[in-house]
């Protein structure tokens, strides 16, 4: 495994971290056995990855409150480097933002509580709030990483601007946006902006919520009924079939390492310049082996040329369709 600093603090990352989203059991991702989220659980800090991220919000703390029972039971706690979040909470069906002062103080003491910790690694603001100014929150966020209640202050979904004025109140460690293949609108703005003030890019969807495995191209698995697929725009005309001749280019390339693509496209994300670590989710154990060998090798020169003639080859063809 590879490692890479948190700028500004003494935390090390693990290029590969472990999001666990789909073990909050919801609508969003579907149902999962939470023996198979325990077991990915104990191996992979045997695996060398440290880095787990969850959040409140999966699952109404299911996820939290998973990772909590695994951290008693195997008194592992000093070897894992965790982030969750607050900000977001569920108001029946729906979800909402809210980072007043009184209801971080909350959600912080609660995450605390179903995660059986008494300090968080990284604590992520989840989404900014349109209805509380940033500085009300950046400097609640100031004063639990003063207090050494949070390691590290995160932000996720943020746009440069937001970020600018978060900054104005407290430290910026990290920032965890969407990044993938074929969402790479970061590389435009966030990413410079992070390398020129040394935050740390923790990338969430590596795999473009399992699109990029190709799984539902070549495999024969059915689309879920989940939330996150069954409307996915990738996943249906007209941009399924030209996802499919991509998808099969890269798979080539792929095939040249003795990889998968999944191993290929994982391995190409966290290699971007001023990516500190990717957040990849494994439903079981087989997910996460093939996760892990995504790691200790490199893509050649020549091939990362010819993955972005591919990526550029999709955008043409998506423009023309967009066009007609």
């Amino acid at each position: 495994m590879e490692y890479k600093k948190i700028q500004g603090s003494e935390i090390k990352l693990s290029v590969l971290g472990l999001g666990t989203w789909a073990f909050g059991c919801d609508a969003w991702w579907g149902k999962q056995d939470d023996r198979d989220s325990f077991s990915v659980l104990e191996k992979f800090l045997e695996s060398g990855i440290n880095l787990v991220d969850t959040a409140p919000v999966y699952g109404k703390g299911h996820s939290e409150e998973l990772i909590g029972k695994f951290l008693k039971k195997k008194n592992r706690r000093k070897e894992m480097i965790l982030a969750t979040k607050l900000g977001l909470s569920w108001l029946g069906p729906k979800i909402y933002n809210n980072l007043k002062r009184k209801v971080m103080l909350r959600e912080l003491d609660e995450s605390r509580k179903r995660l059986q910790t008494d300090y968080i690694d990284i604590y992520q603001v989840h989404w900014p709030d349109p209805h509380t100014p940033i500085r009300e929150t950046a400097e609640t966020m100031y004063e639990f990483y003063n207090k050494g209640i949070i390691k590290a202050v995160g932000l996720s979904n943020y746009s440069v601007e937001q970020m600018k004025e978060f900054m104005r109140y407290s430290p910026v460690h990290t920032i965890q946006p969407p990044y993938n293949m074929f969402s790479r609108q970061i590389e435009e703005d966030i990413i410079p902006f992070c390398i020129e003030n040394n935050i740390s890019v923790i990338g969430y969807i590596p795999l473009h919520s399992g699109i990029l495995t190709g799984k539902f191209f070549f495999e024969g698995v059915k689309i879920p009924s989940d939330l996150c697929r069954k409307r996915h725009k990738d996943l249906k005309p007209p941009l399924f079939s030209i996802n499919k001749e991509i998808l099969q280019d890269l798979k080539e390339i792929a095939f040249e390492y003795n990889k998968t693509l999944t191993q290929l496209v994982l391995n190409w994300t966290y290699n971007k310049k001023g990516i500190t670590s990717i957040l990849a989710g494994a439903r079981d154990l087989r997910q996460l082996g093939e996760n892990m060998e995504s790691v200790g090798w490199k893509i050649k020169e020549e091939d990362l040329t010819k993955i972005e003639s591919i990526l550029r080859k999709r955008s043409e063809k998506i423009k023309m369709v967009k066009s007609r």
